[in-house]
C-alpha cells in the first residue's frame, strides 16, 4: 500500500490529461501559518492606506496654500485699488491746485491792468508754478494769500494732498506751442503754420528723417509732410497749395493704405491724433511732437491754444522757426546753419532777462541783435498778428502718488525719503530723481548710497501711480474760475 500510494503520489503530481500541472506536496519554507499570511496582508492593506493619506494630505494641502495664495492676491488687489483710489484723489486734488494757480494768474493780470501797470504785458504764472504749489502745500500760508489778497476765505479751500502720498505738477502753456488747428481758419492762417513748419523741419540735421522709407514703403518729403498736416484739419476737400498755385482735389493717399480711412477734414482733438496722419512715424513723434516724454515742456506741436504763438514759453527750436517764419529776407535763415538762429534766440532771451513785455518789444530785439550776435529783421506787422507775451490755454501734466506699504498718512510720511518732494519739483525732476536712484541701487551694492536707494524699492515703499493730462483754457470768461477744461485723459 505504501509503495502503491507512494506511486500515485508521484504521479498526482505529473500533467493531467489537458497538459496543466497538478499541484504536489508542499515545500517546507512554504508551510507558513495561515496567521502569518493574514498579517503580511493587512501590512500591505495598511501600507496602501498610507500612501492614500498622504496623497490625499498632500492634495488639501496644495488647495489650503492655493486657497491662501488667492487671498492673498485678492487682498493684495483689494489694497492696491484702494490706493490707486487714494493716488487719483491725489491727482484730482493737483489739477485743482493748478485751476486755482490760473485764477491767481487772472486775478494778478486783472489787478495789473485795472492800475495800468500791466499793460498788455500780464504776469505769466507759469515758470513759478512749482513755487505757488509748495506754498498752498501750506494751510497757514494759503489761508493768508486767500483772504489777504483775493478776499477768499481760507476755509473754502480744502483737499490738497489730505491723504497719504504726494503729488507733482508741471504746467506746459499750449500757447508757446506751434497750433496746427490755426489750419482750420481759411487761407492766411495755413499760409502762416505753413512757413514755421517748414522751418521747424528745415535744418540739415533732419535730412535723414525725410529721406527714408515709412512704415507704408513710402518716402515723405517735408513738403508733403506739412501739407498733409495742413490738409487733415482744414475743412475743405481741396489739396493743400502754397500761395500762388492752383488747388485740386485732396489725393487719396489714405485709401491706398493696407487699412484705408479718409482724411478728417476737421481740427485735431488731441495731440495723439497726429499719428493718423500719412508721414508722422515714430522718427517724426520722437523728434518733434514728444522729444522727451519725461519732459512735456520739450513739446513743439500742440492742438490747443489761442492761435497766437507765446514767445515766452516757446521752446527754442519753436522760436527759431517763427523767427525765419517773420523775416522779412526769407534768406537770413539758412537751412545748413540753422544753428546761428538758435544762437540768436538765446542771446535776445538772456538780454531780456526772458520775458519780453510785448511783440513789438521781441521784434526789436530780433530785427537789432546783440553784441556779437546779428540780428534777422523781421515783419512787426505779422508779428503783432501771430504773437502774443501772454499763455492763455495750458496743460497740467499731473502725478498722484499713494504708498504701498501703509506708512503713516500725511506730508511727513514723504518728507524723510531720499526722493524730493514731489510739491517741491517739476515731473521731469521727479523722475529724474527716481531714476538716479535706481541707477545707484543697481551699482552700490547694500551700502551707502546705493543701500538707500535699494530700500526704497522695497515693497513697503512702494507708490502706486495715477497721471493725468488736462487741458484747461483761461480765456476771458473762464480766466477767473480756474478755467474751462478742454480736454481729460489719464495717462
Amino acid at each position: 500500500m505504501s509503495s502503491r500510494s507512494s506511486v500515485f503520489s508521484f504521479q498526482s503530481r505529473g500533467r493531467r490529461s489537458g497538459g496543466a500541472p497538478t499541484p504536489g506536496p508542499l515545500r517546507a519554507e512554504d508551510r507558513k501559518p495561515r496567521t502569518e499570511n493574514l498579517r503580511s496582508a493587512r501590512s500591505a492593506e495598511r501600507g496602501v492606506v498610507l500612501v492614500m493619506v498622504l496623497a490625499v494630505t498632500a492634495i488639501v494641502s496644495m488647495l489650503v496654500l492655493d486657497l491662501n495664495a488667492n487671498m492673498f492676491v485678492v487682498q493684495k488687489a483689494t489694497h492696491i485699488g484702494d490706493r490707486r483710489t487714494v493716488a487719483y484723489y491725489n491727482a484730482r486734488s493737483a489739477v485743482g491746485l493748478g485751476r486755482l494757480t490760473l485764477v491767481l494768474q487772472g486775478l494778478v493780470n486783472g489787478q495789473l491792468g485795472g492800475q495800468g501797470q500791466g499793460g498788455s504785458r500780464g504776469v505769466d504764472v507759469t515758470p513759478w508754478s512749482n513755487m505757488v504749489f509748495d506754498f498752498f502745500a501750506n494751510e497757514d500760508s494759503r489761508n493768508t494769500l486767500l483772504q489777504g489778497f483775493a478776499g477768499i476765505p481760507g476755509d473754502m479751500v480744502k483737499g490738497f494732498a489730505v491723504f497719504d502720498g504726494n503729488f507733482a505738477v508741471t504746467v506746459v502753456d499750449e500757447d508757446g506751442r506751434i497750433n496746427l488747428n490755426v489750419a482750420a481758419q481759411g487761407d492766411e492762417s495755413q499760409q502762416f503754420i505753413d512757413r514755421v513748419l517748414s522751418w521747424l523741419i528745415a535744418p540739415e540735421q533732419y535730412e535723414d528723417l525725410f529721406s527714408k522709407e515709412g512704415a507704408d514703403g513710402q518716402i515723405t518729403t517735408r513738403d508733403q509732410l506739412v501739407a498733409a498736416l495742413i490738409d487733415w484739419a482744414d475743412t475743405n476737400d481741396q489739396m493743400y497749395q502754397r500761395a500762388g498755385a492752383s488747388r485740386g482735389a485732396e489725393d487719396n493717399s489714405y485709401q491706398s493704405l493696407p487699412h484705408p480711412y479718409m482724411r478728417k477734414d476737421c481740427p485735431y482733438d488731441s495731440v495723439e491724433e497726429l499719428r493718423r496722419v500719412r508721414g508722422v512715424g515714430e522718427d517724426f513723434w520722437s523728434t518733434f511732437v514728444d522729444p522727451d516724454p519725461a519732459d512735456p515742456d520739450a513739446r513743439t506741436l500742440t492742438v490747443w491754444g489761442q492761435g497766437k504763438i507765446n514767445v515766452n514759453s516757446a521752446p527754442p527750436r519753436v522760436l527759431a522757426a517763427v523767427i525765419c517764419a517773420l523775416a522779412m529776407d526769407q534768406k537770413a535763415c539758412d537751412p545748413r546753419h540753422f544753428e546761428r538762429v538758435l544762437l540768436l534766440v538765446d542771446a535776445v532771451r538772456q538780454a531780456g532777462g526772458g520775458h519780453f513785455a510785448s511783440p513789438g518789444h521781441f521784434t526789436r530785439a530780433v530785427s537789432q541783435g546783440v553784441e556779437d550776435v546779428p540780428g534777422i529783421p523781421i515783419d512787426g506787422g505779422l508779428a503783432d498778428k501771430w504773437l502774443t507775451t501772454i499763455g492763455k490755454v495750458f496743460s497740467l501734466y499731473v502725478e498722484g502718488r499713494a504708498p504701498v506699504g501703509g506708512r503713516p498718512g500725511g506730508a511727513a510720511a514723504t518728507r524723510g525719503r531720499a526722493r524730493p518732494r514731489a510739491e517741491q519739483v517739476s515731473r521731469a525732476e521727479h523722475r529724474a530723481a527716481e531714476a538716479a536712484q535706481r541707477t545707484q541701487g543697481g551699482g552700490a551694492g547694500a551700502s551707502g548710497a546705493g543701500g538707500e536707494a535699494q530700500a526704497a524699492d522695497r515693497p513697503e515703499d512702494r507708490e502706486v501711480v495715477v497721471r493725468l493730462h488736462v487741458v484747461m483754457d483761461t480765456t476771458s470768461p473762464w480766466d477767473t474760475q480756474g478755467g474751462r477744461i478742454l480736454y481729460w485723459r489719464e495717462l
